[in-house]
């Protein structure tokens, strides 16, 4: 069994790993932002490119909650899950202007997941607000969001994200189409070895992430 003193030199070594991993998924985010820009072969608006760079600094601040959070915590708890859902939800709100976006949280969600899961089901939640933010209601109003989470012993869990817009367009599949946003949802759901799922229609979208016990690691 290790000393007390093998166990407190460790933990640095493992918080500067856990670190080192957290950032390299972060920049493999981003790289895949610059290649889709790249890509696109167009010219950006100062508008455009400060909506981009705000994207870019929810991504980090999504990280560094996540290490807040694991500061808080004793070792080996893992990350409460619906605490740092509502810190990435109420930051995400502050992007957008006041008042526009009307969250409401279930806070009955108080369990733990790894801290590798919960940085990728952080990132998809973080899109799927930002989505909701821009294009929930074209015409301006404030959208109403609602994100509830469940989490189980055996490390399955589930995030579910439901705004009042539109919907998507009719031909639109969320599974295959979209923008930059999509893709990294995607990419990050497939890293997370999860299911994305959608339902929506003309009142809104209704986004699952769903981490099932089979495939929890």
């Amino acid at each position: 069994m290790p000393s007390l003193n093998e166990c407190a030199s460790s933990a640095p070594a493992e918080a500067d790993h856990r670190i080192a991993n957290n950032l390299a998924s972060l920049n493999c985010v981003i790289r895949l932002q610059r290649n889709a820009i790249s890509k696109a072969e167009k010219n950006f608006t100062s508008e455009q490119v400060c909506s981009l760079l705000d994207d870019i600094a929810a991504r980090i601040e999504v990280t560094a909650k996540l290490h807040k959070s694991l500061a808080r915590v004793a070792e080996g708890n893992g990350v409460n899950l619906g605490d740092f859902l509502q810190e990435i939800s109420e930051m995400i709100a502050t992007l957008g202007p006041e008042g526009h976006m009307d969250l409401s949280i279930d806070h009955s969600c108080a369990g733990y997941i790894e801290p590798r899961h919960a940085l990728h089901a952080g990132l998809i939640t973080a899109e799927l607000l930002t989505n909701a933010s821009k294009y929930a209601h074209p015409s301006g109003l404030p959208v109403k969001v609602k994100i509830s989470c469940e989490t189980k012993k055996d490390g399955s869990f589930a995030v579910e994200v439901t705004d009042d817009g539109v919907g998507f367009p009719e031909s639109f599949d969320p599974a295959t189409d979209g923008g930059l946003g999509f893709q990294l949802m995607r990419a990050l759901a497939s890293g997370l070895e999860a299911e994305l799922q959608f339902r929506y229609d003309s009142l809104g979208v209704s986004a699952r992430i769903l981490k099932p016990k089979y495939l929890a690691s």
